[in-house]
């Protein structure tokens, strides 16, 4: 190892003597003047400054394997989300579900209100029985193994009708959180006491997220379109989670100085029966839940109601300053739900605006309904590396005014998709051109809302209750997807119905409510977060 490292030192050392003797001879040079011997004494510690130390490169290491599970494994979660409103009411026949669209809508918004819940508990077992590392280790082993028997149950829907799915899906919700927030907090603690590291390997991070996601969404549809149909792409899911696995499995040593006490403690019986309870029941929950949707609905919307409530009065108990901020972040989460309820139409209605009622031509492009989501990590990809010289220039684009105009611009997405509808009315048939225009813009919401969403709360919550207030953020996600599945309904086509002309009528009449909803709570918004800042100016208090 010293030799390899003598080896490398000298060789940029000969390189490094190299140029300056070059540059050394030219009058421009910064050199001009200086002694050769000083000359050579400066690129010696240039050379010794840039080598890699052993802590550089672990971090390198450690970076890129987070990097790559997290794009093996959203670029296996995006393949099945891309398509799941499709496969879900797919015919049984070509190895679909064959569920209503009112069927659909419904379950798909109980399966996500019940994902979004999960990672609150699941963040509380890791911490309290397993560990940071063997959480994750578990976490990928469990999921890879849940869409293997996901795969196997699809497969026999057939004969065993979608029950044999939904005993298969149900393992995901308890399972998948044994990962999901975790992981994000991996690159916190590789990278703990330095703030620009942490956000440099949030950026690999969030870019995994996206590139994975973006490939994911191109290559599902196609592969649900082609002969082998949906299975291929639950086969590819199951290949995508077990890469996933395999990665963090091989590399998991590289991350003993980040890991605790609790990791490198033995897991005994007494720490195993309460994980092992908590994936049985939070299994049972997730499975009546998938069985009974029009009832669990109700019940996740009043638990969802009651902790968002919990958190508001636990902040009204704080004083002064922090109290505040706090409810600050309390409302701001109440607005996130209307948010969220008109960007979650990115994966439900517009697809099946986009199917049934649209000539799937993006700018003379043929996509299928499905790949329209392109656009979402696209934009993000193309412009999200620019908004903090957006935000730099902007100062007073505070978060609540971001907030504010999120809703706005999700608001004129729908208002696009109703202006798109409108021009088909008398064919049935409306340009893509307004899908595409919708995702755009719905996309640039997202930067300014979801981006941001858990940054505001660590910059206005108490720290002591920063745990609490992502559990309401995150049960305001839960509780937006419960309202989407229940307004879907609205829209939804009955099975067999061809009549495109009524169809893309509910569709305009939908997104026509949907979009002045959100332009008029959006602007009223704006208003009271400029009367916010007012307020708090008064106070001598400033906010992000």
């Amino acid at each position: 190892m010293q030799y390899k490292n003598v080896t490398h030192f000298s060789s940029g050392l000969f390189a490094n003597v190299t140029r300056v003797l070059e540059g050394f001879l030219s009058p421009r040079s910064s050199f001009a003047g200086l002694d050769i011997q000083t000359v050579l004494e400066i690129n010696i510690l240039q050379t010794i400054s840039k080598t890699p130390t052993p802590e550089k490169k672990l971090i390198r290491s450690q970076v890129f394997n987070v990097t790559t599970i997290t794009f093996f494994g959203q670029f296996a979660s995006y393949s099945i989300m891309s398509i799941f409103i499709l496969f879900l009411t797919l015919p049984m026949a070509r190895d679909g579900l064959g569920m209503t669209e009112k069927e659909a809508y419904e379950f798909m918004g109980v399966t996500q209100a019940i994902g979004y819940m999960m990672p609150i508990i699941g963040g509380y077992v890791i911490d309290k029985y397993l560990g940071i590392r063997r959480g994750i280790t578990w976490g990928v082993c469990l999921v890879a193994l849940a869409y293997l028997i996901i795969y196997i149950g699809s497969s026999n829907v057939h004969t065993l009708g979608t029950r044999a799915f939904i005993m298969a899906y149900a393992l995901l919700p308890a399972i998948n959180s044994l990962v999901a927030s975790p992981t994000s907090a991996l690159v916190s603690r590789i990278y703990k006491g330095d703030d620009a590291g942490s956000k440099s390997g949030m950026t690999f991070y969030y870019m995994a997220i996206n590139v994975g996601s973006l490939i994911g969404i191109g290559l599902a549809p196609m592969l649900m379109d082609s002969p082998y149909g949906v299975m291929s792409v639950l086969a590819l899911v199951v290949l995508g989670k077990s890469a996933a696995a395999i990665n963090f499995i091989v590399k998991r040593n590289i991350y003993t100085n980040v890991i605790d006490d609790l990791d490198k403690q033995p897991m005994t019986i007494g720490r195993l029966i309460p994980v092992v309870s908590y994936i049985v029941v939070g299994y049972a929950i997730a499975y009546y839940s998938y069985l009974n949707p029009h009832v669990s609905t109700y019940l996740i919307g009043i638990g969802c109601t009651v902790g968002i409530l919990a958190f508001c009065i636990r902040t009204m108990l704080l004083k002064g300053v922090d109290r505040t901020k706090q409810l600050i972040a309390a409302f701001l989460i109440l607005v996130a739900i209307v948010f969220f309820v008109l960007y979650n139409q990115m994966a439900t209605t517009m697809i099946m605006f986009t199917k049934n009622n649209t000539d799937f031509s993006l700018f003379g492009i043929i996509l299928s309904p499905a790949q329209f989501q392109l656009i979402n990590p696209l934009v993000i990809l193309a412009i999200g590396s620019q908004l903090p010289k957006f935000y730099n220039r902007f100062v007073r684009f505070s978060i609540p005014y971001q907030f504010a105009v999120g809703v706005v611009l999700s608001g004129l997405s729908m208002l696009a998709l109703w202006y798109g509808a409108s021009t088909g009315y008398e064919t049935g048939i409306a340009s893509a051109n307004y899908v595409g225009l919708s995702y755009l813009i719905v996309t640039i919401a997202e930067l300014f809302v979801s981006a941001v969403g858990l940054s505001m709360i660590g910059l206005y919550c108490h720290p002591k209750m920063i745990a609490f207030a992502m559990g309401a953020w995150y049960l305001a996600s839960s509780m937006s997807n419960l309202i989407s599945g229940q307004l879907g309904k609205i829209v939804a086509i009955p099975q067999g119905g061809e009549d495109k002309i009524a169809s893309i009528h509910a569709y305009g009449d939908y997104f026509y409510s949907m979009g002045w909803s959100g332009m008029i709570v959006g602007g009223a918004l704006c208003v009271v977060m400029y009367m916010l800042h007012r307020s708090l100016a008064k106070k001598g208090i400033t906010i992000a």
